[in-house]
C-alpha cells in the first residue's frame, strides 16, 4: 500500500493524533493525486492539528486499464491483476492494517479522529470500507463527488457481495456507539454525473443510521469541482469536538458493550462474524489468525506464519505458499510448471525461462459479476445423505449437504456445513434496515457457509486447509455472496492445471451449489506463416475444458455456450474482438476451438487442447 503522509515538523510523532486519509478516483486517480495533491492542500488539515495522508491503490500504475489482461476491453469490465486498476474489495483489509501498524510506526494515530476523504472511485472504496470497520474509527466521512458500491443503482444500504467478509451489524447498540464518534458530510454538484447519489447517501447516514449528517448538493459544477462549501470548512465541522464521545469499552462479561451478555451473545466483540467462525472473538478489529498465533491478520507481520513477512509474501495468508515465479496465482510449491512453459518443471531444464509461442500463460480475473446476469450456471451434483468412500470433517452446524463438482477430468467431493442464525431481523438490526427501501435484511445474515473441497482429490476433506466461508441473507435475490479459489483440474494427458473458480449457495442446499469459471488463458500462437500472433482463450461452459463445442443453442444456459478464442487478427496488441465478455456470453468476434478465421489474408484453422493451455494455428 503505498501512501504520503504530511504532518508538522514540530508535532511529537509518538502522541496519537488526528488523521485525514484520502482517497481520490480509481487506480491512477489515486495515485495521482498521492504524487501531485491536485485537488486537496495538506494545509487544510495541518491548520485544525490533522496529519493528511494521500493513499493509492497496490499495483495502480500507468493508466487504469493495464497492458498485462485479457484484453483491455475485458479489463475495463473487470479491472487488471497487473498494471493499473480499481480499487478493490480486498484493499479494505490492507487499508485496514495500515491504520492499525500507525503508517509503519512513522505516525501515531489517534482512532477516534480519523476522517476518511472519498472523490469519485475513491468514495466508492471508503463507503465500502466503513461498511465493514464503522465501531473501530470514530472522526468521520468526507464523501466528495462519489457513489456508492451499487454504481449504476442510487439507493442504499451498500452490500459488496464478492469474497464475503463479515459487515459491521447495524444493531441499536451498535448504531449508538458509532453515532457518538462518526459524522459524515456528502457532497457533489449539479452539473456531476454522479449527483443523483448526493441526496441517497444523505439520506442513508442522516435519516436511516441516524449519524450527524450534512449534505453540500445545490452547487453549481461540473464532476468533482469544489461545491458552495469549501474542503477546509467540511473537516472543521467533522473534526469538532462538539457532542462527540470517545469509544466505550465493553466489560469481561459483554465485551462488546451491546446489553447482550457475552455468553448469550453470537458475536461477543460486534465486528459482523459470528463467534464460531471468528479466531479472535473478543477483538473487533479482525476476525482471521491464519497462523492461530493469537495475532489478528490485520497487525501479524508474517500473518501466515510461514517465516516470510506479508511484504515479501506473495501468499501471505497461505503457510505453504510465499513466491510465484510465472504470476499465473499459484504458488511455485504447488505450481508443477513454474515458467507456464506447459512444460512440468520435472521435465524442463529452464524451469524459470518462461512460456514459448504456443504456450499460453494462465490470466486470472476476479469479477464477481457473472452470477448477477440472467443465465443458469452450473451446479454440483448433490448426494443422498454422506458418501461412504470420503473422510469429512467434524460438522459444526445446524446442516450439512455433500456434493461434488465435475471440471476436466476431476472430481471434487465438497462438504457445506450451514449454521442458521435463529433470531428475527427486527430483534437484531435498525428497524429501517429491515424495510424495503432502503433494502430487504441487507446486513442480517440467516446463515453462514463452510464450504470444504478436496482439493487433492484423495477422498480426505480434512487435509485441504482451512474452508471457503460465505454467509448469505433471504433478501439476497440476483447478486449473491460468493467466494472464489482455485483448484488444480486434471487432464487425460496427466496434467494438473489452474483453474480458477467462484462458488456461491442458495437457500436450500439441496438445489445445489452454483459455480462459475473465474480464469482463461492467453499468450502468443505461431500462425502458419508470419509472426505470432495473440490469442485469449475462454471456457464459456464452466466444465474445467476449453474446446467443448456446446449444445450450440441460444439458450440461457451455461452448459450451452460453446468455449471459443479471441485472435488478435488486427495485430494491435489487444484482444477487442472479446469486446462484450462476458454480459455477451461468446463475443460476435470470437473463434470456436477447430473453427476458421482469417488472419493476414489467409483461412486458418484454430485448434485448442482440453487444458487450454496449448494452441495451435493450422491451414485448414
Amino acid at each position: 500500500m503505498l501512501y504520503r503522509l504530511h504532518s508538522r515538523d514540530a508535532w511529537d510523532p509518538n502522541e496519537p493524533r488526528g488523521l485525514v486519509v484520502l482517497f481520490h478516483g480509481h487506480g491512477a486517480g489515486s495515485q495521482r493525486d498521492m504524487l501531485t495533491r491536485r485537488f486537496a492542500d495538506p494545509e487544510w488539515a495541518l491548520e485544525l492539528g490533522l496529519a493528511i495522508a494521500f493513499v493509492g491503490s497496490p499495483q495502480a500504475v500507468g493508466d487504469v486499464i493495464g497492458a498485462d489482461g485479457f484484453s483491455a476491453h475485458f479489463q475495463r469490465y473487470v479491472g487488471s491483476e497487473s498494471g493499473g486498476r480499481f480499487w478493490r474489495e480486498k484493499d479494505q483489509r490492507l487499508v485496514h492494517e495500515l491504520l492499525q501498524s500507525q503508517f509503519n510506526g512513522d505516525a501515531a494515530v489517534d482512532y477516534d479522529r480519523v476522517f476518511f476523504w472519498g472523490g469519485s472511485g475513491g468514495t466508492s472504496f471508503v463507503t465500502g470500507f466503513f461498511e465493514r470497520y464503522a465501531g473501530l474509527y470514530g472522526g468521520g466521512l468526507y464523501a466528495w463527488c462519489g457513489h456508492p458500491w451499487w454504481s449504476g443503482v442510487p439507493r442504499l444500504p451498500l452490500r459488496k457481495l464478492a469474497n464475503w467478509a463479515p459487515h459491521f451489524p447495524w444493531t441499536p447498540s451498535g448504531a449508538a456507539l458509532v453515532r457518538d464518534r462518526f459524522r459524515v458530510f456528502v457532497q457533489t454538484t449539479t452539473g456531476d454525473f454522479l449527483h443523483e447519489y448526493g441526496a441517497p447517501m444523505a439520506h442513508y447516514y442522516g435519516e436511516v443510521l441516524g449519524l450527524p449528517t450534512r449534505a453540500d448538493i445545490d452547487g453549481p459544477g461540473e464532476h468533482c469541482r469544489p461545491g458552495t462549501v469549501s474542503p477546509a470548512e467540511a473537516l472543521k465541522w467533522l473534526s469538532s469536538a462538539e457532542g462527540r464521545e470517545t469509544v466505550r469499552v465493553g466489560s469481561n462479561q459483554d465485551a462488546d458493550g451491546d446489553g447482550i451478555p457475552n455468553a448469550r451473545d453470537d458475536d461477543d466483540d460486534n465486528d459482523g462474524a459470528w463467534d464460531f467462525i471468528d479466531a479472535l472473538p473478543l477483538d473487533p478489529r479482525d476476525w482471521r489468525d491464519t497462523d492461530g498465533d493469537g495475532i489478528g491478520d490485520f497487525e501479524d507481520r508474517d500473518a501466515d506464519g510461514d517465516g516470510v513477512p506479508n511484504d515479501r509474501d506473495l501468499f501471505s495468508l497461505d503457510a505453504s505458499e510465499w513466491s510465484d515465479a510465472d504470476g499465473d496465482g499459484i504458488g511455485d510449491n504447488l505450481d508443477t510448471d513454474d515458467d507456464n512453459d506447459a512444460i512440468p518443471d520435472a521435465a524442463d531444464n529452464q524451469p524459470l525461462e518462461g512460456a514459448g509461442a504456443d504456450r499460453l500463460s494462465f490470466l486470472l480475473w476476479h469479477s464477481a459479476r457473472y452470477h448477477g446476469l440472467s443465465w443458469s450456471y452450473p451446479t454440483a451434483v448433490v448426494h443422498r445423505g454422506r458418501p461412504a468412500g470420503s473422510t469429512y470433517p467434524e460438522a459444526r452446524g445446524d446442516r450439512q449437504s455433500y456434493q461434488s463438482i465435475n471440471l476436466g477430468d476431476s472430481t471434487f467431493e465438497i462438504m457445506i456445513d450451514r449454521t442458521e442464525r435463529k433470531t428475527a431481523c427486527l430483534a437484531e438490526l435498525l428497524p429501517a434496515l429491515c424495510q424495503a427501501p432502503p433494502s430487504p435484511f441487507p446486513y442480517f445474515e440467516h446463515h453462514i457457509d463452510e464450504i470444504y473441497v478436496d482439493r487433492n482429490e484423495n477422498g480426505d476433506l480434512t487435509d485441504d486447509g482451512q474452508p471457503l466461508v460465505l454467509a448469505r441473507n433471504r433478501g439476497d435475490q440476483h447478486h449473491l455472496p460468493s467466494v472464489s479459489t482455485i483448484l488444480e483440474v486434471s487432464y487425460a494427458t496427466g496434467e494438473r492445471l489452474p483453474y480458477g473458480i467462484r462458488f456461491w449457495t442458495l437457500e436450500h442446499l439441496d438445489d445445489g451449489l452454483h459455480f462459475t469459471g473465474t480464469s482463461a488463458w492467453r499468450g502468443l500462437v505461431r500462425a502458419a506463416a508470419g509472426e505470432p500472433v495473440l490469442v485469449g482463450v475462454v471456457d464459456a461452459d464452466f466444465d474445467g475444458r476449453f474446446d467443448s463445442e456446446g449444445s450450440q443453442t441460444s439458450g440461457s444456459t451455461v452448459s450451452d455456450f460453446p468455449d471459443f478464442a479471441c485472435v488478435d487478427t488486427n495485430r494491435n496488441g489487444d484482444l477487442e474482438e472479446c469486446w462484450g465478455y462476458p454480459r455477451q456470453a461468446v463475443p460476435d468476434g470470437s473463434v470456436s476451438p477447430g473453427g476458421l478465421f482469417e488472419l493476414d489474408g489467409r483461412t486458418l484453422r484454430l485448434m485448442v487442447s482440453p487444458g487450454g493451455h496449448r494452441v495451435e494455428i493450422a491451414n485448414p
